[in-house]
């Protein structure tokens, strides 16, 4: 919770208001805020999402947590047993999944894969 505390104050910090100016704006009692800010209260669900919206930002970015990364060779049919790839909400079967990687790979040598026409 301490991450949390220290994450709500900075950003009500950089935005230069004082607990009080915050505490008004999210519709909070001035002692909520200071309480959260302090780590001496838990924030709620609701007052989480409220406080991530009004600062533009991910409630799991209040959170600290960070977006994993997942590294798998989609060649690895082995490895494609272990997961569901999906593509409009349906699962990709292994040769669906060989198909977009062939085609990845063409587009790769001829250069234009990633690259944006305007």
């Amino acid at each position: 919770m301490e991450l949390l505390a220290e994450k709500i104050k900075g950003l009500r910090e950089q935005q230069g208001m004082s607990v009080e100016a915050l505490a008004e704006e999210l519709g909070f009692a001035k002692s909520t805020v200071w309480a959260y800010e302090s780590g001496k209260k838990q924030v709620s669900v609701s007052h989480l999402a409220i406080i991530a919206d009004y600062f533009n930002v991910s409630v799991d970015g209040l959170l600290g947590r960070v977006e994993r990364t997942f590294n798998v060779n989609i060649q690895n049919s082995s490895i494609l047993n272990e997961y569901t790839f999906l593509l409009d909400d349906k699962p990709l079967d292994q040769a669906e999944i060989a198909e977009a990687a062939s085609y990845i790979q063409v587009k790769r040598r001829m250069g234009s894969y990633g690259s944006t026409s305007v």
